[in-house]
This record gives structure tokens, sequence and C-alpha cells, in this order.
């Protein structure tokens, strides 16, 4: 069981230090809310209110970026930088409509999903959906500086946004979804268009025992141009029915344009403390692709007991290089975003009706080299 050590807590509010996260008829709106961190600092999107807010790992708010015609005056935080004073604490006004994704690159900018108004949004006909989202870029003064689209700053705007990501050249990675599939565009840390890949089923390797497949997750490399991709495959037996064979990671070069990793991943099978007619019952449950640190390590992280949670860190070469138990406390909880950064530290934001938590469990310890001394007691299991 991994250690869970809760960062700070907010209440659920309007206030520039709250979250607002709300349910109707026990459902989640479809606002978004995110966590990203980096260097110790979590910034934390609020689809809801229009903002997004940065704190320190004690709690302290060091910036807002916020609707003002949605939010309040702040009170803790002065308008602006002071350019006289040193004053590294400062709100900045701006008409965000829905932030989602969030990522703050290596020179500092901060990155934001978000909607753009009804008049500019665009229908794309071929693909059958609504193009509605821009990159938005603030520098490290709050300033605002340029909005990415598909083509590159000013372009076309993006379908649906699955995830926002930037590598060691702080190049930068969009993953969209629809309906037809995913579709990945890559950017120079100018914003100048490099890649743009479509991923469709039709185009993922077909297991020969498999009839059909399912993207689960899209998530770049940290180091090179390459995505990888985990695909979840599945038979039919002789009563027509789909059951799960097997999940594949998948390494796609950009370069190259070719897989050039095809990977088993571990299955997550629980067995249950209650026999069944002098057998062990077993329950297998799909692992999903949460992040990649360094390495690169892939997490994978999937329901285990209860609200106990299997985190699972793989190698390049199918191996484990960890596993550990991390208690989410389902319960008490209605919503939750979790994020790992390039070190392996797993984060995670999570809700519930009257405040929210900022928690992180240090995993990194799956991906450091200096492991040897422990490494030696877990598992290296394939299957």
């Amino acid at each position: 069981m991994l250690e869970r050590q809760l960062l700070f807590s907010m209440p659920i509010g309007k206030m520039e230090d709250q979250l607002f996260v709300q349910q109707f008829d026990g459902v989640n709106t479809l606002s978004k809310t995110r966590i990203f961190m980096k260097d110790g600092f979590f910034f934390i999107s609020n689809g809801e209110s229009s903002k997004v807010m940065e704190f320190s790992s004690f709690g302290d708010l060091i910036s807002l970026y916020y609707n003002e015609e949605r939010n309040p005056e702040p009170v803790i935080l002065g308008k602006g930088r002071n350019s006289e004073v040193d004053v590294t604490r400062a709100a900045y006004g701006y008409p965000l409509k829905d932030p989602g994704e969030i990522v703050n690159t290596l020179s500092g900018d901060l990155l934001i999903d978000d909607k753009i108004s009804e008049q500019r949004q665009e229908y794309d006909q071929e693909d059958d959906v609504m193009l509605d989202r821009i990159i938005l870029r603030f520098n490290e003064n709050g300033e605002f500086v340029s909005y990415l689209g598909q083509e590159g700053p000013g372009g076309t705007p993006f379908p649906y946004i699955h995830g926002l990501y930037t590598n060691a050249d702080d190049e930068i990675t969009v993953v969209t979804r629809n309906p037809s599939g995913w579709k990945v565009f890559w950017f120079t840390n100018r914003g100048d268009p490099l890649y743009r890949i479509d991923f469709t089923n039709d185009l993922i390797p077909m297991e020969e025992e498999a009839v059909t497949l399912s993207i689960e997750n899209i998530i770049p490399d940290i180091q090179e141009r390459r995505v990888y991709i985990k695909v979840d495959y599945y038979t039919e037996n002789e009563a027509s029915m789909m059951s799960f064979y097997k999940s594949v990671m998948l390494g796609y070069d950009l370069d190259e344009q070719t897989y050039n990793l095809n990977m088993d991943l571990p299955r997550n099978i629980v067995k249950s403390d209650q026999p069944v007619i002098f057998e062990e019952k077993e329950h297998e449950y799909l692992n999903e692709f949460a992040g990649i640190a360094r390495g690169p390590s892939f997490f994978l992280i999937s329901p285990y007991e209860g609200s106990v949670y299997r985190l699972t860190v793989v190698d390049t070469d199918g191996a484990v290089k960890g596993r550990g138990l991390i208690e989410f406390s389902d319960q008490d909880i209605f919503f939750r975003n979790y994020h790992v950064n390039p070190d392996g530290i797993f984060s995670a934001l999570v809700c519930r009706d009257f405040d929210a938590e900022v928690v992180w469990w240090r995993s990194d310890r799956f991906v450091e080299e200096s492991q040897n001394e422990y490494s030696k007691f877990i598992p290296n299991e394939r299957n």
C-alpha cells in the first residue's frame, strides 16, 4: 500500500482559492476539472468557474487566470503584476469560457485548452464533429500571447481535446477525439505544425485471435517524437458474446511513420477471498493508461478491491517495474482527476461534497535507478 500524502485542501465554492464542482442527478457536468503538477506547483483548471489556479505544494494560491464576469473580484491576490516591486502572486482577468486541459511549459508559458464562442465554431462534415476548442498561451507574466489551432497560431479550432502535453524540447502535443477516431497534432515550441496523425481502428494492427479493438488512450513520449497507444482487444465466443482478450501498448514513431513497439500489457486479475465450489473466484479489471514517466515507464491504474486501486508501472520490454495499492475512498468522493509527472509522482485532485483535496503518492520510487535495493522483491510478471 503506497502512502497517501495530503498536500492541501480547498473548500467547494466560488472564491478565488476555492473549487466549484457540482453534480446534477448524480452526474458530473460536462465542464472539465484538471490537475497538472510541475516542480511541486499545482495548476488546477475549473471549467465551471472559468478559471485556472496555481498553488504551491502547501496550498498557497500563487496565480489566478479568471473570467471577470463569472468570478468575484480577487481578494487574496493583487490584479496583475506590480512592476515596481517584486510581486510573484497575481490574478489575471481573461474571458475564459470552459478551460480544460492545462500544461505549464519548460519556458514558463501556461497553455490552456478552452472553448471558443459559438460565432467562431466550425463544423467538420467529414468527421461529423464540431470544432470548438483552441489552446490559449499565456507567458510567465500572465500576458496572453496567442492561441493555437490545427494549423498552428490562429489556426482552425480543434475538436474535443482529450490530452495536452509538452516534451523535453517543449514541443506541444494535442490529442483529440471524435466519433471516427483519434487525431494527434504535434507542434514546435513556437506552435509551428510538425505532424498530424489520424488513428482509427482500421489503422491499428489487429491481433489474429481478436475480432475487434478499442483505443483506450494515446500519450506522447517525453523524450522522442513518438506516441504510445493503449489498445484493448476483444474476441467473440460461440454465443456471439464479446469478451476481453488482452491489452497491448503500441509505440508509433512519427518520424518513421511506423509502429516500433508492440507489447502485451500485464493482466489485472484480482482473486476474491470468498471461494466458489472449492475454487477461488477471480475478477479481471481493465487497466487505464494513466501517464508516462521518464524511461519511458508506463503507468496503469485499475480497480482492485473496494475503494483501493492498483497502480502498475511497466517498462518498454513488458516487465513490471513496480506495483502499489492506492486508496481513493470512492464512497466519499464524486470526482477525481490525476496526473503523472516525468519523475513518476502520481498526484490527484479528489472532490467531495464540501471540499477538494490535492494528494500524491511517491510512486517515483518505481522508476528511479536507485530502486535496486527493493526491486528484487517485486515480481517481474508479464501476465
